[in-house]
């Protein structure tokens, strides 16, 4: 799902910034969980008490067994049959994830310099709001919760922008912002986002979960604060 962030100044960028656009992954970049876990994996544990299902559908998505949509079905049709709410979505991304150090600090650096920002992520949109409510992105694509009056799940909007499809993302957000995609970053840690790190102009890989990641990125860094050091005092304009 794309949702506009709130209205936003920003300084205008420079003609002489090499780079304008940086987007970032959430699960495993903005939000970290001890255990590496992402947020469906949690959900998932808590919910059905059973973590094997999140390898079963994987394999079954990347053996095109399954699409990405039936995928997202999967997982919240099963919260939907116990009965989850969302005050008990809300109390396990509390108690499990957390905002990354540094990563407030990054893209209000960013922001300030005149980056212009956004969120691609197949991430859930509760956690962003939940964790970063005040968050500076002008674009959000995340899957999508619904939620009926007395707060259970109640639907869904399954994103079209995860794995291969953050790149049409990229394209798509680039496209309206009129910044050229060799003028674009993305930061990110996993496997499903190589795809958008080949086609953005800088990719980024923060504390990298697979090589394939390692393999692509034009940078590694362990801490989000390196992305503004990077961009900012070693990229920031043109040559």
């Amino acid at each position: 799902m794309t949702l506009r962030g709130p209205h936003i100044s920003y300084e205008p960028v420079a003609a002489l910034k090499r780079y304008k656009l940086v987007a970032f992954d959430v699960d495993g970049t903005l939000v970290g969980n001890r255990s590496q876990k992402v947020v469906w994996e949690l959900f998932n544990r808590h919910f059905c008490d059973n973590e094997a299902i999140n390898q079963t559908r994987l394999k079954a998505y990347l053996a095109q067994e399954i699409t990405y949509a039936r995928w997202v079905e999967l997982d919240v049709s099963d919260w939907i049959a116990v009965g989850a709410t969302r005050s008990e979505m809300e109390r396990v991304i509390r108690q499990h994830l957390y905002l990354m150090p540094g990563a407030k600090e990054t893209v209000e650096r960013l922001r300030g310099a005149g980056y212009r920002l956004a969120v691609i992520s197949g991430t859930l949109d509760l956690t962003l709001s939940l964790l970063f409510p005040e968050h500076p992105f002008e674009e959000v694509f995340t899957n999508r919760l619904c939620f009926d009056a007395q707060g259970r799940v109640s639907g869904w909007e399954a994103t079209p922008f995860d794995m291969e499809g953050k790149a049409d993302a990229l394209v798509e957000i680039a496209a309206r912002m009129k910044i050229d995609l060799d003028a674009t970053v993305f930061v990110g840690d996993h496997i499903n986002d190589t795809h958008v790190m080949r086609r953005a102009g800088l990719a980024i890989a923060f504390q990298p979960k697979r090589d394939e990641v390692r393999e692509v990125a034009d940078h590694e860094v362990d801490d989000l604060r390196e992305v503004a050091r990077l961009l900012i005092d070693e990229l920031g304009s043109e040559r």
